[in-house]
Parts: structure tokens; sequence; C-alpha cells
């Protein structure tokens, strides 16, 4: 199982330095939560922290883009240095002309599904999908509980793709911890998008060991 780590719950005066930190510890991703004050009550980062991110790791940097009218911003993004560019499905009014945008600027297209919006509706657009993103909280702030239906989400996803014939990685993000990371192991799940589990962990290196499978 993979991390990303996302910087929300980060001290962001020492945000450099904490990258750096879990870049040497074993950590996958740097997950970049941008939020607009609009789709979700909250503000997250910018492109000029994707930028400054860029300069100092070689980590894949995945943006999360939980804002209205996300295809306004995929180019500012992809400018900036991300690789991996998730979109909230509800957000999309054009959810294909959004992700084959994406792909044509050489990224990896991802899509987050919110709690309740179901896995079918996306089934048409798989295609075009290189990333599964299933929100175990409502989007927009850490440190919530994780919602234990997405489980059951997740089980059915796995098997629709099986039968529809695609692999597409899966990740969860939201309220991860080790009370849930079994769980998440057992159903498949690929990579785990952390936030406050991790950073407020003071002992990252035995957090990242146990999330791996250690």
């Amino acid at each position: 199982m993979k991390i990303s780590a996302s910087i929300l719950a980060a001290d962001t005066a020492f945000l450099g330095k904490e990258v750096l930190e879990l870049e040497k510890l074993g950590i996958d991703f740097i997950h970049v939560d941008v939020i607009d004050g609009h789709y979700a009550n909250n503000f997250g980062f910018s492109p000029k922290t994707v930028k400054d991110l860029r300069r100092i790791t070689d980590l894949p940097i995945e943006v999360h883009l939980e804002i209205l009218n996300p295809e306004n911003y995929v180019e500012i993004f992809s400018e900036a240095g991300a690789d991996i560019i998730i979109v909230q499905f509800d957000t999309c009014s054009h959810p294909l002309r959004i992700l084959r945008k994406i792909k044509a600027l050489g990224k990896k297209a991802g899509v987050a599904l919110s709690p309740c919006v179901s896995f079918e509706s996306l089934r048409w657009c798989l295609n075009d999908v290189d990333y599964l993103l299933f929100m175990s909280v409502e989007p927009g702030f850490g440190g919530q509980n994780f919602e234990t239906f997405t489980i059951d989400k997740i089980k059915l996803a796995k098997v629709q793709l099986k039968e529809m014939g695609f692999s597409i990685p899966i990740g969860v993000d939201g309220g991860v911890n080790l009370g849930n990371i079994n769980l998440l192991r057992e159903v498949g799940v690929d990579i785990v998008v952390v936030g406050s589990a991790l950073f407020l962990n003071e002992n990252k290196e035995r957090f990242i060991f146990q999330v791996k499978g250690g």
C-alpha cells in the first residue's frame, strides 16, 4: 500500500522541511488540496505551493481540485508542476472534456467521488480515468472521522471494475488511520491519503512502516 501525504495537515511554517523529511521516510506522493471557499467552506493551497514543492522534491505531486469550475484551473496547476490532477466528479459539468484536457497536458487524470456520489455515475468515463479516489469524508477539511460505508463502496467498485475489464488504482482520502488501515488493505486499496494521522504523529517513521504493511 502506498501513502500520499496530505499537506493540509502540515505546519505550513515548516512545510518544505516536513515534505523533505517524509520523502526520506518513504512517502510515495504529496497530496495538495486546492479549496476555493465555495465548493467547500475552507481554503487550501495555490499553484505557487505546487511550484515551490516541485523545486525541492522529486516525489509525484497530486493536486486535488476541491473547487467549482475546475476546468478553468487545470492548465495553471499543470504548469506549476503537478503530476496528477484530481477533480471532484460532482463539480464537473463535462467530465470527459476535463479528463481529456488533463491527459492532453501529459498529466494523469484522477476522479474523486464524495461519500454520497455513486461509483455507477462514473462508469462511462472510465476509459479516461487514471486514478479513482474515494472520499471517506466530506471534502474540504482535515481531521474528520472516517465514514465506514466507504468500505462497501470500494468493494462494489472493485467488482464492477473487474467485470468491465478495468485496472485503475484506487485511493482513499479522509480519516485514514491505523484503526482502519487493515480494512482498507483487505478490500484492495492501493493508495491512502493521510493527513492528521501522519503529520501529528510523533513517530512518523513507525506510522509509515505500519501503513505499508510492516
